[in-house]
Parts: structure tokens; sequence; C-alpha cells
């Protein structure tokens, strides 16, 4: 009798370590399918209604509701402090599944790196998901200028109106544009083609849909990664000198993890594995595809995993010290104009 008490013990206390690990096999434990089904998930966006992201979100939401079968995506907007408030507030959320974020990636990261004010997240310690649309930034020119490709700014003194710093200061450094001087304050890539056909700036930075309506004033002179509406605009890696390879490869993976989905710390594998798989079957959807060109958007030619994601971040957390003061220095400082 002492025996089967003693065994009946053990069993149960076995399955609740097989349970707590999530490796019991699906007819014991509850798939995440099941999980799922009829639940309500929030899908947080940082930059507030009418941004890109808020933009992006609620085109996805139908799709991700058809693939989880959640009964409801909720879209909930915490704009500020360029996506912190938002990211503070996912660090922190019930790591059930049912709260994810589509982020500005980059952002995540250089604001974790350095620390900056109001950053109450690690940045190395969300779930990454998945990435299903492309962000490639492309810089525009005066098309009244006489420059075709970058190596003719190479020496040469001109403004690009920035919002604020941070794409536009890595393509700098890449490719040797030592004396571009950027002005911030330009919110809007429209707002940046007036000036420039103002003369108030020779140069812009936005996505490969931002200058679309404009190429009476502007001119594509390079572009982050290849894209199939700019086949003969240079790529930054064709155009940068070999000795500026490292900022050619940060501005790519930076550029990967962007408009990437990820979940709180400590979210259940399996969960995470759902999510990732649904946001693939979306990539596939050829509705999807249809919707988001109606928008001007690009789906990422492939599907970016939750495993590529943390290997690129896992890169960036290797950056020592003094490499992060560089970043700083370089996106926030080195080519600001100064009054």
């Amino acid at each position: 009798m002492r025996r089967t008490i003693l065994c009946s013990f053990v069993a149960a206390a076995l399955f609740c370590i097989l349970l707590a690990a999530g490796i019991l096999p699906d007819a014991v434990a509850q798939s995440a399918a099941d999980f799922y089904k009829g639940k309500t998930i929030t899908l947080v966006e940082g930059f507030g209604a009418g941004s890109d992201f808020d933009v992006q979100a609620r085109t996805i939401a139908p799709f991700l509701r058809k693939v989880t079968g959640a009964n409801v995506i909720a879209v909930e907007n915490k704009a500020g402090a360029a996506g912190t408030i938002a990211r503070n507030f996912i660090f922190t959320a019930k790591p059930d599944g049912l709260t994810i974020m589509l982020d500005h990636g980059p952002r995540l990261v250089f604001n974790g790196l350095l620390k900056s004010a109001g950053v109450n997240y690690e940045w190395n310690k969300f779930v990454w998901i998945g990435k299903v649309l492309q962000e490639n930034a492309l810089i525009v020119v005066d098309k009244k200028l006489p420059w075709e490709k970058p190596q003719d700014l190479v020496g040469k003194t001109f403004i690009i109106g920035v919002s604020r710093p941070f794409y536009e200061s890595l393509f700098a450094e890449a490719l040797g544009w030592e004396t571009v001087k950027m002005v911030p304050g330009y919110q809007s890539p429209s707002e940046r083609a007036v000036a420039i056909a103002r003369g108030e700036i020779q140069a812009s930075l936005g996505n490969s849909a931002s200058f679309v309506s404009l190429w009476d004033t502007v001119k594509p002179i390079v572009i982050t990664m290849k894209h199939k509406n700019y086949a003969k605009v240079p790529t930054l890696r064709e155009s940068a000198p070999r000795d500026r390879e490292k900022w050619v490869t940060l501005m790519e993976d930076f550029s990967k993890i962007q408009f990437s989905f990820l979940a709180p710390p400590g979210v259940p594998q399996d969960r995470a594995r759902f999510l990732e798989e649904g946001l693939r079957k979306i990539h596939g959807d050829p509705e999807y595809h249809a919707k988001v060109e109606s928008l001007s958007l690009d789906v990422n030619p492939e599907f970016v995993g939750s495993k590529e994601l943390a290997e690129i971040t896992a890169r960036m957390s290797k950056m020592n010290p003094d490499d992060i003061k560089n970043l700083k220095h370089v996106i926030e400082e080195k080519y600001l104009a100064r009054k």
C-alpha cells in the first residue's frame, strides 16, 4: 500500500515537471492552438495612431486572428519616447503569449544598449517571434544636383533633413560622407521633399515607398539592400569602401530586425513557436500580399524567423563599451549640424 502511494506521488511529481517543461505529449498537455482558440490577443505598437506601425498592426490583425484562432486581435497604441513606453509595458506584461508587440527593433536595441533615459527593460531578454514586412531605407537627393551615385557625395558638404538622426548617420559612416550635416525637425518624407525643393536641404531618407509621388523633385542614390522597384540603384554594400564593412553589416542587421514581432520574457516556447508559425503562414498568404501592396508596403522577400532575429541581436549584445560609445557618437552627435 505504501509502495502504491509512493509510486502515485512520484508519478504526479513527474507529470508536473514534464508539464512545466512543456514536453508532455499533445494528447496530455494543452496545445498552443487550443490555448489561443477564442482568446483575445493584444497587439501593442509604440508610435501612435496613423504611424507606419499602427497601419501595419491594423493591417495584419485580421490575418493574425485567422491563423491563431483568436476571437479578437486588439491593437493598442502606447505612443511615446520612440517606442520606449510600449517596450517598458511589454517587458512587464503577463508572459502568457496573449500580449505581443510590433516594434522598431533597431530603436529597441540601440536605446537598450545605451541605457537611454526612461528605458526600464532589458533589451536582450525579449522573446523574438518573427518578421513579415520589409524595411529598406532609401537616400534621395535633389534632382537638380549633378550627383548620380553615392561616391559623388564623398567630400561634398551637403545637408540631410532628418526627424532625428539614425539610419542617415549609419549611411554617412558606411559611405565616408564625412562632411555631411544633419538638420533635425523634418518629420515626414513629404516635408523633407518640400524642403529640398526650396533649397533648404539637399538630401533625405525614407522607405522604398516614401518618395513615389515626388520623383519630379528628388532622385534615389543609394538603398540599404536590393529592392524590386530600385534594381538600378546601388546598395550600401556595393557602394561602401571595404574598411567600412562593420557599418554596412550593422545597417543591414538593423534593417533585418525592423518591424519585428516580440513578446515578453518568459513566454512559453510552444506558444512563441505557434505565433511564429502563424506569422509564417501570413507571410505566404496572397491575400495579405495584395493588402500590403495596396498600402505601398513591402512583404519581406523571405520570412525572418525567431532564430535569425535572435542570432542578429546576439551579435549586437557582444558589442564592447567602446563600440557602444562610438555608435552613440556616430548616430547622435558626429553629423548633427551645430548652430
